[in-house]
């Protein structure tokens, strides 16, 4: 089976770079809380915090899962693998037996791994009624890469498979927001987003799938 959309595919190994960002700066806030749970507390403080340093342990290990899943993505492509089946001796395809696996089917994969781990990024700064000021972020600068990488990888990936023909391009606008709302919210330092919204990236991706291909082009060159 030959691709289809050999256009794409750079936004994969974009992706992988925003994750690998977004992976390695979460040790700074986890060290942090970390720290905090040895401090003098009472018991509603420590439970709080430790919730919140688990949220952030299952965040990184979301993160590790969504890479190697963008990993084994640019593999199967470098050597050809885009779920072909077996043939039987006429060359048609023989159904009984299992096909290769499919690539975009493990891009959607790491999609839907980087939107749980936003979910568990969320739960650990929703503000509790008791201790609303513990819901802070701890290392500001580190969690604004975290949060703007994994925003960018979101976006490069949707383009990604949109430019296929593949999944809804409106599925992941909505983490996209999610993960920008978070980043102003416990970030306030964070500076406001350059170009378009998600809103209107996605309009236009809609519009125009040639566009996504521009998108993850454009999104290589941001900074870390």
């Amino acid at each position: 089976m030959t691709d289809q959309h050999p256009g794409t595919g750079d936004g994969v190994r974009t992706a992988a770079a925003h994750l690998v960002a977004a992976f390695t700066h979460l040790g700074a806030e986890h060290k942090a809380l970390t720290a905090e749970q040895e401090q003098p507390a009472n018991k509603d403080i420590k439970s709080t915090v430790r919730r919140m340093t688990g949220e952030i342990g299952e965040t990184s290990r979301i993160l590790a899962h969504a890479t190697t899943a963008l990993a084994t993505v640019h593999g199967m492509r470098t050597l050809g693998i885009n779920g072909q089946m077996a043939r039987d001796e006429t060359g048609a395809p023989y159904s009984p037996l299992l096909s290769l696996a499919d690539p975009d089917e493990q891009l959607y994969e790491a999609l839907s791994l980087v939107q749980a781990a936003a979910q568990h990024l969320g739960s650990a700064y929703t503000p509790t009624r008791k201790h609303p000021e513990l819901a802070d972020v701890r290392q500001p600068a580190q969690m604004r890469t975290v949060l703007t990488r994994m925003r960018d990888a979101v976006t490069v990936l949707s383009a990604e498979l949109a430019a296929r023909g593949r999944g809804e391009p409106t599925e992941f606008a909505e983490c996209v927001a999610f993960l920008e709302d978070l980043a102003k919210r416990t970030c306030p330092g964070l500076p406001a987003q350059a170009g378009p919204s998600a809103q209107e990236v996605t309009a236009a991706i809609l519009a125009d799938p040639g566009i996504a291909r521009a998108a993850a082009a454009a999104l290589q060159h941001v900074p870390g």
